[in-house]
């Protein structure tokens, strides 16, 4: 199901550096050990913090680890 955010607004510049210094981290995380639940909840929690932090964003760094671990099931829970 694709559900559309009437808001929603293409990421901008400031938000594209962080996504691919998310990408980057991720990268690194797989090539060194794989990439654990652990990991992944750690990334959001840091991320939730972040100023920068949008719908888009965040979706992006989803469909980010969904390439990176296909068939991993990873929760991307806020609490």
């Amino acid at each position: 199901m694709k559900i559309d955010h009437p808001n929603a607004a293409p990421l901008s510049d400031e938000q594209l550096l962080v996504l691919q210094s998310v990408k980057q981290r991720l990268d690194a995380m797989v090539s060194s050990h794989g990439l654990t639940p652990e990991d992944v909840q750690e990334l959001v929690r840091e991320i939730k913090n972040h100023p920068l932090i949008s719908t888009q964003l965040m979706a992006e760094i989803q469909a980010e680890v969904t390439r990176l671990m296909p068939g991993q099931r990873f929760t991307f829970d806020w609490d």
